[in-house]
């Protein structure tokens, strides 16, 4: 039986059970030995794998890494006939695909899309302490000592920095036991994995380790630019703060969803005419920086500024419009400054600046740090930052130019404008006519603890906690067209619902997303998914949503 504990990004860690024998993955079996309750053996020449003494696989072919490949139901499988042994999938022919870093990384997607999310990936004889952030990020869950033994029994030590001729590492005492050194480097790791998937900071661990070798660089890269889709699936559209500490970061699949979302979701509130772009803050959500207060202090003290947009421009985000920055990963990003933009970076904050800039807007006011020469590359406007942007000269130089610009329109009244901010927030949030959960709505509260109410009810509220609006039965009611769906079997919802009660769910749900219950065609109850759609029908445990509030 598999459980799903946590997931981050493509990797996930998971309690396996079977018979009363338990083991966690990722994890790894040991050749001829214990640990964890994993051990892979020989039987006759055959690999046989167990969990704490009972047979999970018996695999075909003679030594330890035999060209394998699970077959589920075929006449010739190699997985014996108990239930529990279908929950794992072996990666054929894992230790000759190391040599073709493209190779291996098709190869997974591949098998990983043909089994599901229920089954656990073996990939036989090719773990090294330094590749197993990347392979469990790619998707591995199960892996054996073979390797890291062999190297032992070849005099090299097996590291996170990569393997090393023990001769020349000054610091291992002569008769040293290298092979339990390898595997205690190995299981050391497998557990700072396993710690990273729970703290939601995997891919981040995964750009860290992957410059250990080129072969872990160019899977990661090959994994990015060709498997987008697949990655993205599991990426949660919530979690915690991060580094983007690697060029790498530019394209993580989080980031990457974000600035496609911004493009083709938000739209400027008909009444904003003036686009203002500003530079971000190293203090996140950017409202609570010292630089973006002053900002703030800019326009509350100009008459009419209804009239403006704010577009902070970031890497590797891009733009963010001041709408969106409490939502994942707006708010959880952090990035070294030096002040220098690379090509990729340049190309891509020209481009969503440029997509932004088309939506409309009679003015632009550029108001940049370091950033003002790329942008006026291919933005022509109003600059109004002479060195630093909090300086009292720039920040003089902003206030008159905006009490100018915003004195030629009509004045917008705050409310109107404090309600279209929120509908391009549900636009964003929800998709296209998201905004329709505002129709017959007002706002209460103050920026950003804001309520969504609608006839003395209430139907949403935005919190900076989850940086979204999160929504009340009769919010989810109001959209339901448009709400993510989970529907769950005839029985009465207590707590949270879990993965075993979900008949059916869209694949397009995904973890951290507000989704609506739905039981005998109606709503049952309003939710915040712990699982993607897809796992919430291939996996029979688990926490599957969340619940927020329930029909009575």
């Amino acid at each position: 039986m598999l459980e799903l504990l946590a997931r981050s990004g493509t990797a996930r860690r998971c309690l396996w059970s079977l018979e009363g024998a338990k083991a966690e993955t990722p994890g790894a079996f040991v050749v001829d030995g214990k640990a964890e309750g994993l051990t892979l053996r020989s039987a006759d020449g055959s690999p046989v794998l167990e969990m704490d003494g009972r047979t999970v696989l018996e695999l075909k072919g003679n030594g330890l890494l035999p060209p394998l490949k699970a077959r589920s139901g075929m006449k010739d499988s190699c997985l014996p006939p108990v239930a529990e042994a279908q929950e794992i999938a072996v990666l054929d022919g894992a230790f000759e695909l190391r040599r073709d870093a493209r190779a291996f990384v098709n190869a997974l997607v591949e098998l990983r899309t043909s089994v599901g999310r229920s089954k656990l990936i073996y990939a036989p004889g090719i773990a090294d302490t330094s590749n197993l952030a990347i392979l469990s990020y790619l998707g591995v869950d199960l892996f054996d000592t073979s390797l890291v033994d062999h190297r032992a029994a070849i005099g090299q030590l097996s590291l996170v920095e990569g393997s090393m001729s023990v001769s020349k590492a000054g610091w291992v005492p002569e008769g040293s036991d290298l092979l339990a050194l390898n595997r205690e480097a190995m299981f050391r790791e497998l557990a700072l994995v396993r710690s990273m998937i729970s703290s939601g900071r995997m891919r981040e661990f995964a750009e860290l380790r992957c410059h250990s070798t080129p072969w872990n660089v160019a899977a990661l890269r090959i994994f990015d630019d060709e498997h987008y889709d697949h990655q993205e699936i599991d990426f949660s559209v919530i979690g915690p703060r991060f580094y983007c500490n690697a060029k790498q970061s530019l394209v993580r699949p989080d980031v990457k969803r974000f600035r496609e979302l911004v493009k083709s979701r938000f739209h400027r509130p008909e009444h904003r005419k003036i686009l203002l772009l500003i530079p971000c803050s190293a203090k996140k959500p950017y409202y609570s920086s010292k630089s973006h207060q002053l900002f703030r202090q800019v326009l509350w003290e100009v008459p009419n500024s209804q009239v403006v947009q704010e577009m902070i421009v970031t890497s590797p985000l891009g733009t963010v419009p001041r709408e969106l920055e409490l939502f994942y990963p707006a708010a959880q990003y952090d990035i070294p400054v030096t002040g220098h933009w690379d090509r990729e970076e340049e190309a891509m904050v020209k481009d969503m600046v440029l997509s932004m800039a088309s939506q409309g807007y009679d003015h632009i006011i550029m108001h940049l740090g370091d950033e003002g020469p790329i942008i006026q590359e291919v933005l022509d406007g109003t600059i109004t930052s002479n060195g630093s942007p909090t300086s009292n000269e720039s920040l003089g130089m902003l206030k008159e130019t905006l009490r100018e610009l915003c004195s030629r329109y009509k004045p917008v009244e705050p409310s109107r404008d404090r309600w279209a901010a929120m509908a391009s927030v549900a636009g964003y949030q929800f998709g296209p006519g998201g905004e329709a959960l505002l129709e017959e709505a007002y706002i209460l509260g103050n920026y950003p603890f804001m309520k969504i109410m609608a006839h003395k009810e209430q139907l949403g509220m935005l919190n900076p906690e989850r940086g979204m609006i999160s929504l009340t039965v009769e919010g989810a009611e109001a959209i339901l067209p448009l709400m993510p769906k989970v529907t769950m079997g005839d029985f009465e919802l207590k707590g949270s619902l879990f993965a075993v009660g979900v008949s059916d769910a869209d694949p397009s749900i995904r973890a951290g997303e507000e989704v609506a219950i739905m039981r005998n065609g109606k709503i049952a109850g309003v939710g915040v998914a712990v699982m993607s759609g897809r796992e919430m029908v291939e996996m029979r445990r688990g926490e599957a949503v969340k619940i927020r509030h329930k029909r009575k």
